[in-house]
């Protein structure tokens, strides 16, 4: 088992800056928290593209036995973003990894730690790795704190009018709400029973999500003032909103996966009002969605500027009993950061 000894002989490269959430976003509750596996092998594929970054990797153990490991990173976007390369690890490279296993598939992993033979090791996962012994919690990375501390410098902004990381807590913070056990209509409940991942997954597909599930992501996004309307960029999918803020709520617009959005402002929280969307779910764990659906979200601004809290109400009578609220989201200003290209790529070796 590694531990914390592993720090005295190799370069620990931290990338504790990554949303635990961005290994796995599209799976979030496929993987057992509580659990560590670990193993070594040989790297036999690297696939260095969005929306996951893929290893597969051929382990032997102790009998001569056989286990093809397939290992599910974080997207490029937050890779390239914490300084990991795609050179770092290349087909034919030993490696040993710690990482927690699928509760879905028995050779799916999402790495927490991983080492290098006679090579440097990556924590994926500073959270899990400190949990679970990996690392002495004393020499844990604070780059969320140092994160913090740049943006609180004194740095022109504008406003809303910037973009807006996601700085580690996603997983942390949103896991309570997304695990619950929603209040769904007999008939949403069926069609969920039904949702297979390994056909229905459209992040698999490279589908772009829609609302709400947009914005139930661990990625940068950037608000742009245009007058009357306002641009909501997200990195996730390439997304881009329209909201309309001299509009009629009651326009008559087409329907589309984003949807129809009206805003104003209460303060210093934006207020925005969605209806008319036709995508089809409301998460990625195959929770379906009906075009009666409506979406209020307030993303309301911290009093030094610095943060952007996301709270949203959706009323869809056709798949929920009661309305549903999504919170504990935020995202922080750091100056330094701008909108990546997203571009998925499908994994065909799924």
């Amino acid at each position: 088992m590694f531990n914390t000894g592993i720090s005295r002989y190799l370069a620990v490269y931290w990338l504790s800056c990554l949303p635990v959430a961005a290994f796995a976003h599209h799976s979030l509750l496929s993987y057992d928290q509580s659990r560590i596996v670990e193993f070594g092998g040989e790297v036999t594929d690297v696939f260095w593209r969005n929306p996951h970054v893929r290893l597969t990797v051929r382990a032997v153990d102790e009998n001569g036995d056989e286990k093809i490991w397939r290992v599910e990173g974080a997207s490029v976007n937050s890779m390239e973003r914490a300084g990991f390369s795609e050179d770092f690890v290349s087909v034919g490279d030993n490696i040993r990894l710690v990482g927690h296993p699928s509760s879905i598939r028995d050779d799916d992993v999402q790495p927490v730690l991983l080492t290098l033979v006679n090579g440097p090791s990556i924590v994926l996962n500073e959270n899990s790795a400190t949990e679970f012994g990996l690392l002495d919690s004393s020499s844990q990375a604070t780059s969320g704190d140092a994160l913090a501390a740049v943006a609180a410098e004194n740095v022109e902004a504008d406003g809303i009018y910037r973009v807006w990381t996601n700085t580690g807590h996603w997983s942390r913070d949103v896991r309570g709400w997304w695990a619950r056990d929603f209040p769904l209509t007999e008939s949403a409940r069926s069609k969920l029973d039904a949702w297979d991942r390994e056909t229905d997954d459209l992040a698999a597909k490279c589908l772009p999500a829609g609302l709400p599930e947009a914005m139930m992501q661990p990625f940068p996004i950037e608000f742009i003032d245009q007058g009357d309307t306002i641009i909501l960029n997200i990195e996730e999918w390439d997304n881009s909103r329209l909201i309309h803020m001299n509009a009629d709520p009651e326009a008559d617009a087409p329907y589309s996966r984003l949807g129809y959005s009206v805003g104003h402002w209460e303060g210093d929280t934006l207020v925005v009002e969605t209806s008319r969307i036709n995508y089809p779910f409301f998460n990625d764990q195959g929770i379906p969605q009906s075009e009666a659906v409506e979406l209020v979200e307030r993303f309301t601004l911290s009093a030094d500027e610095t943060r952007l809290d996301w709270t949203a109400t959706l009323v869809d009578p056709g798949t929920f009993t009661e309305p549903v609220t999504m919170h504990d989201m935020h995202w922080e200003w750091i100056p330094a950061n701008v909108i990546k290209p997203y571009d998925c790529v499908v994994d065909d070796s799924q």
